[in-house]
């Protein structure tokens, strides 16, 4: 078993789930993961608690893909947070017949927050569960971390972000009823509403994006973040998509984004028209791109 928050499944996350996996099967036991929901810092520190790479939904999806045999997702809470590193470590064991724990470099354990590698060996060896030490995960000569990956998606650095991550940055949305002012001027968008109001939007922009959509079916799109400010007088922030090669009704479904590239910073356009012709140019540098 590995235990964590694992915000984001990004590649130290997943060098540390191919690890479990591989001592699993040297020695003929399940490798699970145990992971929490909420995210620990909501319910710790909810007012400095960082905004999420992955929703639950989104966390799970990419947990199917992995090796592992088994994923807990534990509801985390002010009482099982105060559970003392000995106390939880008894309670892996009780509860699903922890065998060998794999940790990662940078954890911490219980509400004494132990990391110590020699005490927390000697806590695991007292309760018979064998202890394994995970290396720290580098990818290109650079510590892959959450924080890190949150700090370029804010900085709207995308490529860099998706390279620590290993795949590309996702946003699910339900398509909900907008202005429908892209209708309007021959570049219908779907209205993306969130599910998660801690789900990382990455810095106002846009996007040439992956959508893909119920059923499977992929396409590609342009997507814009912020507060269209040649029209829009609310100073309200959007999400929106323009999927190329796709007509039809996706109003109520949820579709599934995949960030690839930032084509170029929000603006205010002197009119619609200068609007339209800036529309126009972001399709074909998308269509460039993905070609």
């Amino acid at each position: 078993m590995a235990v964590g928050s694992f915000d984001g499944m990004h590649r130290g996350h997943q060098y540390l789930i191919s690890t479990l996996s591989r001592h699993a099967r040297q020695k003929g036991l399940h490798s699970v993961l145990f992971t929490f929901h909420p995210h620990p810092a909501y319910v710790l520190r909810p007012e400095s608690a960082p905004s999420l790479l992955t929703t639950l939904s989104e966390k799970k999806f990419l947990l199917r893909r992995t090796s592992l045999d088994k994923a807990v997702i534990y509801p985390f809470s002010e009482s099982f947070a105060a559970m003392p590193a000995k106390s939880f470590l008894k309670f892996l064991k009780s509860r699903f017949g922890l065998r060998l724990l794999l940790v990662g470099y940078d954890h911490v354990f219980g509400s004494d927050r132990i990391s110590d590698p020699e005490l927390l060996k000697a806590l695991s060896d007292e309760l018979g569960i064998e202890t394994v030490f995970g290396d720290c995960y580098q990818h290109k000569g650079v510590i892959v971390s959450s924080t890190k990956i949150r700090k370029l998606l804010i900085e709207g650095q995308i490529e860099r972000a998706n390279a620590l991550l290993g795949y590309d940055y996702m946003m699910e949305g339900e398509v909900v009823h907008g202005s429908k002012f892209g209708r309007k001027i021959g570049f219908p968008t779907a209205n993306l509403a969130l599910p998660d109001p801690h789900k990382l939007v990455p810095l106002e922009g846009v996007y040439v994006v992956g959508v893909e959509m119920p059923g499977k079916k992929k396409y590609n799109g342009v997507l814009n973040i912020g507060q269209k400010p040649t029209i829009n007088r609310e100073k309200t922030k959007h999400i929106e998509v323009h999927i190329l090669n796709f007509e039809g009704d996706l109003y109520g479904e949820k579709l599934r984004i995949r960030f690839l590239k930032r084509l170029r910073a929000e603006q205010k356009f002197s009119s619609i028209e200068a609007l339209r012709k800036q529309i126009e140019e972001d399709i074909i540098n998308a269509v460039r791109l993905i070609n």
